[in-house]
């Protein structure tokens, strides 16, 4: 709520001292008075204005005491008996404020500024209301018309440059936190801004000045440290970045936010000395039993420190059962532990209204299906989907189920369910398109990958998708490139999209062009026994054999490598090796 804006006339002023000192009296006069003075309970003879005041006395009591619906009514009635009163006006208004009466205020602060139009401050108070009312061009020019009476007024610049940094019209907000720094040199809040404005346009170098300069001034402006190291990590600035979490929590040890990014730091570039020191400081500013504590156990887990990570979550959920963050990434550690059993119970007492009940049941299925107890992982996602049917993901991981026990048409029907709630799921919609592939229903198949590109016409897996069916079917070859070109605007470093587009080459015959796409596929993609079949193929064509049966022998040493064709393959150029292939 904004200041009460206080221009007040000379004779209003000593009106007011006068209430001030009598509102005994008035309490005494009306003691059981639940209501406003109204003007037919009044003596014809007495002067209106006294009792506009003494409305408005009763209104401030009730805006002492936060009642402010009761404060409108007293302020209201007061306006009766002074209707042109400035004062009271605004008064109103900020009242409908507190009320969210907004237009209603709009209109008692344009008729303030009407009655006065050399107060500024009614001004302000209109601006702020534009501007809370989304009327961001009425806000802009009444801020501007305050500036060309008083271009020395700093809070009105600092919301003028914040109104801009709101509307994203950086130049302008820039321009006037230009004019604030030059008119006061030290004022703080203004570099600031200017570094977050050139942060967010990626200035880093004017960003970082800005900080520098906002820390010259005040070298414990908390929101500039953070903000500089974040700079720092958006230029990879990884010593820098450490530095400035350093200063952090040497200016304030029990920052714990600081701490804990201090502590990724140094696990990330390998110094878990360092890290392990700022997690006893953590350990000691938090204390056993301190709920705040999972966040060194969530850490520990991100940095693949199982063990403590399982200390720190079993303590949390001893002392906060009902805790389901810490229960559920408990189940997480123990998990990645290879402790199944103790996993799967903790994950099992996530609650079903909890956020992390599906994920938890998930993770419970992937347990099951790790132990060769795929049915049972089958039956949990069933009745997890019977709580959850609005969910796309569990329909996702019961249709890779099936595909694993290769019921395609169960994982088929299981995604077709996952639609009626999620038609337009890309997800749910691709899927389905690979089983209905793995079922031989191709042209289904290229429907359901067009509909994904139609719902997101930045698909890169779709679009691949059906650039590679035709380049493998050797259809539709330039239809083929222009999609699977579409699709690398996506996913430049795709080594498999970059492997679809080699093969459109080779299937049109360009080995050269062919070979430097599968060349950087498998460089991308090195264990992929198809993408290296492919390379293979390509020095077959060029007959470059020895590099074509090194090649061959690397696919078939991969897992899922389909052996039975490239035996075949490695035979064919043996052949070629010997000079006996015809």
């Amino acid at each position: 709520m904004n200041k009460a804006i206080k221009k007040i006339s000379i004779s209003s002023l000593f009106v007011l001292i006068v209430l001030a000192l009598s509102c005994v009296w008035i309490e005494e006069k009306f003691p059981s008075k639940q209501g406003p003075i109204l003007s037919g309970e009044i003596n014809d003879k007495k002067d209106f204005t006294q009792y506009a005041y003494q409305n408005y006395a009763f209104a401030s009591i009730a805006i002492t005491n936060g009642n402010y619906k009761e404060a409108e009514i007293y302020l209201k009635e007061a306006l009766k008996h002074d209707k042109d009163s400035p004062y009271l006006l605004i008064k109103l208004s900020e009242v409908l404020v507190e009320n969210g009466k907004m237009e209603d205020a709009l209109n008692f602060a344009k008729k303030t500024v009407d009655l006065t139009p050399d107060d500024l401050k009614a001004q302000e108070f209109l601006a702020e209301i534009y501007s809370q009312l989304k009327k961001f061009d009425l806000a802009i020019s009444q801020y501007r018309g305050i500036l060309k009476k008083d271009p020395d007024n700093r809070e009105v610049r600092l919301h003028l440059s914040t109104l801009f940094i709101r509307l994203k019209k950086y130049d302008l907000a820039l321009n006037q936190l230009s004019i604030l720094t030059k008119n006061e040199p030290e004022l703080t809040i203004a570099h600031y801004y200017k570094g977050r404005i050139n942060l967010e346009l990626k200035e880093y170098n004017r960003a970082k000045e800005a900080f520098l300069k906002v820390l010259e001034i005040n070298p414990r402006f908390l929101p500039a440290l953070f903000d500089l190291a974040t700079l720092f990590d958006k230029t990879a600035n990884v010593d820098m970045e450490i530095e400035t979490y350093k200063k952090i929590v040497l200016l304030y040890p029990n920052n714990t936010i600081a701490r804990e990014r201090l502590i990724a730091l140094y696990y990330k570039v390998g110094q878990d000395e360092f890290a392990e020191e700022h997690m006893d400081e953590m350990k000691k500013i938090l204390g056993p039993g301190d709920l705040k504590r999972k966040r060194l156990g969530l850490i520990y887990l991100k940095y693949g420190k199982l063990s403590e990570s399982i200390a720190e979550l079993t303590s949390i959920v001893s002392a906060w059962p009902d805790d389901q963050e810490a229960r559920y990434y408990l189940g997480a550690a123990l998990e990645e532990n290879g402790d199944f059993d103790k996993a799967y119970q903790n994950l099992n007492l996530i609650n079903p209204d909890s956020s992390y009940f599906v994920d938890a049941r998930m993770r419970m299925a992937y347990i099951l299906e790790r132990q060769k107890k795929s049915d049972k992982a089958i039956n949990l996602l069933k009745k997890t989907i019977n709580h959850k049917k609005e969910n796309p993901q569990l329909y996702l991981m019961l249709a890779s189920l099936y595909e694993i026990k290769d019921e395609f048409h169960n994982a088929m029907d299981i995604l077709k369910e996952g639609l009626k709630y999620n038609e337009k799921n890309t997800g749910l919609l691709y899927r389905l398109g690979i089983v209905l592939d793995k079922l031989k229903r191709n042209e289904e198949c290229i429907q359901q990958m067009e509909m994904v590109i139609k719902i997101n016409p930045k698909h890169a897996d779709a679009l691949n998708y059906i650039g590679y069916t035709y380049a493998d079917k050797g259809i539709y070859l330039d239809k083929a490139q222009e999609l699977i070109k579409r699709a690398l605007q996506y996913k430049p470093n795709s080594g498999y999209i970059i492997d679809s587009l080699g093969w459109v080459y080779f299937r049109k015959g360009l080995y050269d062009k062919a070979l430097i796409e599968l060349k950087r596929a498998v460089e991308l993609a090195p264990e992929d026994p198809a993408i290296n079949e492919h390379l293979g193929d390509v020095y077959f064509k060029k007959k470059d054999y020895e590099k074509a049966l090194k090649i061959y022998k690397k696919a078939l040493s991969l897992k899922n490598a389909n052996h039975e064709t490239l035996n075949r393959k490695i035979k064919d150029v043996m052949e070629h090796l010997k000079g006996n292939a015809p």
